[in-house]
Formats: C-alpha cells, structure tokens, sequence
C-alpha cells in the first residue's frame, strides 16, 4: 500500500500546475512538457507529442465536453448583452454584432480546443481515468 501511495504522489509531483497547463493548451502546445505543437495545421490535431511521447485523446471524444463549454462561453455573452439592453438599431450593427460572436467562435476553435486537451489532460492526472 505504501510504495502504491508513493508512486501516485511521485507521479502528482511531475504535473504542472493547473495555470501552466491551462496556458500550454491555450498556446496549442503539449500540456505536459509545452515543447510540441498541437496541431499539424490550424485544426488537425497530432496524435501525440514528439518530444514526450503524450497521447493527446486516448479514448477520442473526451476533450468534447471542455470543448462545448468553452464554445457556449461566446453564446452567453451575447445572450447577456441582449437580456441587459444592448439593441442594435440599424442593420449594419446587427451584422456587425452577429460576425464578431460568430468570428470569435471559429477564430478561437483551435486555442479552445488545445484548452479542452489541456484540461483533460489534468483531470486524468489529476483524478486519475
């Protein structure tokens, strides 16, 4: 039971901080070392860490949920900012409106779902999975 205990906090040891890993993902970097690039191109992820040998998705679809959240997080700003007044009076800033929540959900896919890598990646260490 000791040399289990043991192991599992030598193991904690080595895990960034949860800061660290959270910035690594958003950086689309390996939330592990921060060395390798996520991506092969602005939204094909790698397999795994050149420099590490990380798995980034072992079980495919577990990153899905941080994702999704991550995703609402444009929907609920803009849903907050009709509920609190904002009402655009003219065309044009209705447009203008709808293209900056629509920009900020597809130019921030790849950073969101490096976060969603680095955040499954600190529950399976943290918590174990």
């Amino acid at each position: 039971m000791d040399l289990v205990t043991d192991l599992r906090s030598a193991d904690l040891a080595e895990v960034p901080s949860w800061r660290t890993v959270v910035l690594r993902g958003a950086r689309r970097r390996c939330p592990q070392c921060g060395v390798t690039r996520l991506f092969r191109n602005w939204y094909g992820m790698h397999e795994r860490c050149a420099s590490c040998g990380l798995v980034y998705e072992p079980s495919p679809g577990d990153t899905w949920g941080f994702w999704v959240i991550g995703d609402r997080v444009f929907l609920l700003v803009a849903i907050a900012a009709l509920f609190f007044g904002f009402t655009p009076q003219s065309w044009w800033v209705r447009g203008f409106f709808f293209a900056t929540i629509g920009g900020g959900i597809v130019l921030s896919m790849p950073h969101r779902r490096g976060i969603g890598v680095a955040l499954d990646y600190l529950s399976r260490r943290r918590w174990g999975g």
